[in-house]
């Protein structure tokens, strides 16, 4: 698979070098003051991750009140088409639209001392344009582009709806003249494969009519044996594949949607997402299948359905006036396109567990280690310590073998790594004979005291790693103060959010509360002065 993700990853930042990015992005946040901070950074970024020359236009906006990513996106094309106009700029074949919402409870305390963005979370690649080191958001769009590329080439006029912090490389190269996707409504992407009980349990499944190539039905998470029965009621000509979420919906269907749901978009009592229910209720065909669905899932034991038409009584009825006036509009029946991305190769920095294998990862020869450098721009080549050093200072007598270093110093010679990975570091001495990584730390003494721990951002004179911990310190107005978690911790919900654990002064509830409340900008300068002055 190495080859393949190796010539995707490249091939999207060709397109950088070729101006051939997206013409249009729009940034999608949840406050007015993230609004500014992702408007400002994805005009910095622009040049790195869409197109070269920074010709890309960028609107950021946000919304006033929870919509989900459905009502979302139409809120958020409406609010980005008076600027486009404005500015007098042509729609292109296919525009980005990135989500950046999420405050990351399950990557605390992490994504608090970043206040509460999860998607700002710094990766090891540093940008060649603009010189910083790019976020999470940033390689997720940039592995876009290659998406655009190919839905432009076959027809399509759209716009791709992208979550802000999956870096998904496809496992497949697509022949653009195998589909003709202009005479579609909206793309799923999805990954073909066999159905397993741990996939079927956590993923949703997307069925394709295997002659058209269209999407016949959308089903949520459930057991193996019952998701294969329903597959099974459609017939022996389908294709099924486990969602990935993102997905491309065209202009005829954005400017209908508006039409029909606008006052909907306004509603601030009404909100809901795209998966399940959207898809499921744009594949029913009448009212009568809809209710089949609601039964079937209330047999399932959950209540999602229920819960929707709760807080959005006529949801099936709109979803159905949309699906008649965009066929009305069209001249055909709704037609939803399937594009099948094969093995991905995904970068996932927003849990512990998948932060720190990727970060693992970089020190292997497996087709994901390579894989994962290639993503993050770090050469394969090792001094004969086996050790990747990239721009980086490190003590001669050190003993450091079979790590990867990137933009860090390391001064004391009593130093030790083994298999560890250290970015954007500042240290003294050093400490990690059991791997480990530490990204954006300046420490006098940094020890990692057994295997699979990170520090963040770590600022201070002695911090100490434990097994499996995890460890940043929040820069606060008045002084830092540190905060752990640990790989073991695998419910951020109740009292593990709420109240103070394993030692912390403040629960992680509290502590997003606080660094919410902290201007963006403020808290990007204060870490770089105590990062700068260690």
């Amino acid at each position: 698979m190495y080859d393949v993700w190796s010539r995707n990853i490249r091939d999207n930042v060709g397109l950088v070098q070729q101006n051939a990015g997206p013409a249009v992005a729009i940034v999608v946040s949840g406050s007015e003051s993230d609004q500014a901070y992702w408007g400002e950074h994805f005009c910095r970024t622009s040049g790195d991750v869409f197109r070269q020359d920074g010709s890309t236009y960028v609107a950021s906006v946000y919304e006033r009140f929870l919509r989900g990513n459905f009502l979302g996106t139409l809120n958020a094309w409406a609010e980005a088409l008076p600027g486009i106009a404005a500015s007098e700029i042509q729609l292109p074949d296919v525009a980005l639209m990135s989500m950046v919402f999420g405050k990351g409870k399950r990557l605390s305390p992490f994504t608090q001392a970043l206040g509460n963005r999860k998607p700002a979370f710094p990766t090891p690649m540093k940008a060649p344009q603009s010189g910083v080191f790019l976020r999470t958001v940033d390689l997720a769009n940039l592995s876009a582009n290659s998406w655009i590329r190919h839905l432009a080439k076959s027809g399509f006029r759209g716009m791709i709806v992208k979550w802000g912090d999956e870096a998904v490389i496809p496992g497949v190269e697509w022949d653009t003249e195998a589909r003709d996707l202009s005479k579609v409504d909206a793309v799923r992407f999805v990954w073909q494969t066999e159905i397993t009980e741990d996939l079927a349990r956590e993923k949703e499944w997307v069925v394709t009519d295997s002659a058209t190539g269209l999407m016949r039905f959308q089903f949520s998470r459930q057991a193996q044996d019952t998701l294969r029965s329903r597959i099974a009621d459609l017939g022996n000509d389908v294709q099924v594949g486990v969602n990935l979420g993102s997905l491309a919906i065209s202009y005829t269907f954005l400017e209908t949607a508006l039409e029909v749901l606008g006052d909907d978009v306004l509603d601030p009592i009404k909100w809901t997402n795209w998966d399940p229910y959207a898809w499921i209720a744009l594949c029913c065909q009448d009212e009568g299948q809809w209710r089949a669905e609601a039964a079937h899932e209330e047999q399932l034991g959950r209540t999602g359905m229920r819960e929707l038409e709760a807080r959005y009584p006529d949801f099936y009825p709109k979803l159905a006036r949309l699906r008649n006036a965009l066929e009305s509009k069209t001249g055909r029946p709704l037609a939803i396109g399937v594009l099948d991305f094969g093995e991905t190769f995904w970068a996932d920095l927003g849990l512990h567990q998948t932060l720190r294998e990727t970060m693992d990862a970089l020190t292997t020869e497996s087709d994901r280690g390579r894989a994962t450098r290639e993503l993050f721009g770090i050469p394969h080549d090792r001094d004969k310590n086996g050790n990747i050093i990239v721009r980086s200072s490190i003590s001669p007598s050190a003993d450091i073998r079979d790590s990867v270093l990137v933009d860090s110093v390391i001064l004391d010679q009593d130093s030790v790594l083994r298999r560890g990975v250290v970015v954007g570091g500042r240290h003294d001495w050093l400490s990690m004979p059991y791997g480990g990584c530490a990204l954006f730390c300046a420490a006098d003494r940094l020890e990692f005291k057994g295997p699979h721990g990170v520090a963040f951002r770590s600022i201070g004179s002695e911090i100490a790693v434990a097994e499996g911990g995890r460890h940043t310190s929040f820069l606060l107005p008045d002084g830092p103060e540190d905060m752990v978690s640990n790989e073991s911790v695998l419910d951020y919900s109740g009292d593990n959010y709420a109240k103070p654990i394993l030692g912390n002064p403040l629960s992680f509830e509290d502590a997003g509360a606080i660094m919410s409340g902290l201007d963006a900008r403020d808290l990007e300068e204060r870490w770089l002065r105590a990062w700068q002055g260690r």
